[in-house]
């Protein structure tokens, strides 16, 4: 009856061994492939729109020119009565509030994004072997940004191509896209369907609502989103992989090979199939950014991350959780 006796520790052991293993795979898997998105943490929109300087902590109008950082704040929705607030650059005012942590959390995500693609690059390139989980993240990566299938994953022009997709967007090109796009916030697709871009869907496997005047024949909706923030993900991929902003990823990629910083205003002429419109659009997008003030935001980052704070003290607020990623 010893042996068997004797088997215990070492098989505690074994198992201890196993279990640390699968718990380092389980972190390296989060680490490339985990949700870094707290939906359920994201603030429920008040019914006043006044509200949300409130409840985000900040207004546009005092964020400084200086390179400042603003509250890690999210609304899951707009104010259902966006509609209802008749000053105008009030309602800008609301709108830039709520829309801007959105957009620099979808900014970062891709940074982050980039700063391992680069990382990887660099593995590559002393000559050290990818580990399996890599090599996923990166196949999984090119067929997310729409990597011609004829380059090799990992090859020097595969990377190449990578570092002129998987990249920032200027958050005043952003902001004006979504302001035009959603009728600061008042359009019927943005209230019903946290659609801030006006993008079309064709696919029956994504939520899309039709619209009034679509004209007889066509098939098109405008894609619909449970949150905003996926809405600008959705945005930023977009850009980032259709053939038709090729041009805007490649004076992108030169300013910042150059070392310049990238700004809206640089890239709205390459946005003319966006609208049908053409150069009348991108002329309105730059005008905006001027008119706006909105190439002051390109610095402006999220504040660090840092445990949950108490909700804002305020009726509409109660039990609303502050976001910490």
């Amino acid at each position: 009856m010893r042996a068997p006796l004797l088997m215990l520790p070492f098989a505690a052991l074994v198992l201890v061994s196993l279990l640390a293993r699968w718990q380092v795979q389980e972190a390296r898997e989060e680490r490339f492939f985990g949700e870094r998105i707290l939906y359920h943490r994201h603030l429920r929109p008040p019914m006043q729109p006044l509200a949300v300087f409130r409840l985000l902590g900040f207004r546009v109008s005092e964020v400084p020119d200086a390179r400042p950082r603003v509250p890690r704040r999210f609304l899951a929705a707009l104010p259902k009565k966006m509609g209802e607030v008749r000053d105008t650059k009030l309602r800008k005012e609301i709108f830039l509030t709520l829309v801007l942590p959105l957009v620099l959390r979808a900014d970062e995500l891709l940074a982050e994004d980039r700063a391992l693609l680069l990382q990887l690059e660099r593995k590559v390139q002393n000559g050290q072997r990818l580990q399996r989980i890599e090599g996923r993240w990166l196949d999984a990566q090119g067929r997310r940004f729409g990597i011609a299938q004829g380059l090799t994953v990992a090859s020097p022009a595969w990377f190449a191509e990578m570092k002129r997709r998987l990249d920032t967007i200027p958050p005043s090109l952003a902001l004006a896209q979504s302001a035009i796009e959603s009728g600061w916030g008042t359009a019927r697709f943005a209230r019903e369907g946290n659609a801030l871009y006006g993008q079309w869907t064709w696919k029956d496997s994504e939520r899309g609502i039709v619209p009034l005047r679509r004209p007889p024949g066509a098939r098109y909706r405008i894609r619909a989103f449970d949150y905003l923030i996926d809405s600008v993900r959705a945005y930023m991929l977009n850009l980032n992989r259709n053939p038709a902003y090729r041009e805007l990823r490649a004076r992108r990629a030169a300013r910042r090979a150059a070392g310049r910083p990238l700004g809206g205003l640089e890239l709205t002429p390459f946005l003319d199939q966006y609208s049908t419109r053409r150069e009348a659009y991108t002329r309105e997008l730059a005008a905006l950014i001027r008119a706006n003030r909105l190439t002051r935001f390109d610095g402006v980052k999220l504040e660090r991350r840092s445990p949950l704070a108490p909700p804002p003290p305020d009726g509409e607020a109660a039990g609303i959780e502050e976001i910490a990623r």
